[in-house]
């Protein structure tokens, strides 16, 4: 199975996020040098209002797809994370929830 990181932001009221920072700069930093440890795919979410109108808890997210948590440990201790987790502050002024998790079961749909 693949593995899957899901990584958050805290929707606090002084939080300011770039998202398109975030996603066309943050992101494809970390499937530059990430790819080669399995990385397969990754998207961005900004977070809206709860049907009710309810704030959501987090104000932007991502998920990362993996071919494995074997693949994904070794990017983690690769050299190029210095310089993957030292890019946050270019987009957040908040640290990221980390949640990683084994995919149990995948969409059969793209």
């Amino acid at each position: 199975m693949t593995y899957t990181i899901t990584v958050v932001f805290p929707n606090e009221p002084d939080a300011k996020y770039d998202v398109d920072y975030y996603t066309n700069v943050h992101m494809r930093l970390i499937e530059k040098h990430w790819t080669k440890y399995g990385l397969k795919s990754w998207s961005v979410t900004k977070f809206g209002p709860s049907l009710d109108g309810t704030p959501p808890p987090y104000a932007v997210g991502s998920r990362v797809h993996w071919e494995s948590e074997e693949g994904m440990k070794k990017a983690f201790e690769s050299p190029e994370v210095p310089e993957v987790m030292g890019d946050v502050v270019n987009f957040s002024n908040k640290p990221a929830i980390f949640l990683f998790g084994e995919t149990l079961q995948p969409s059969s749909k793209p």
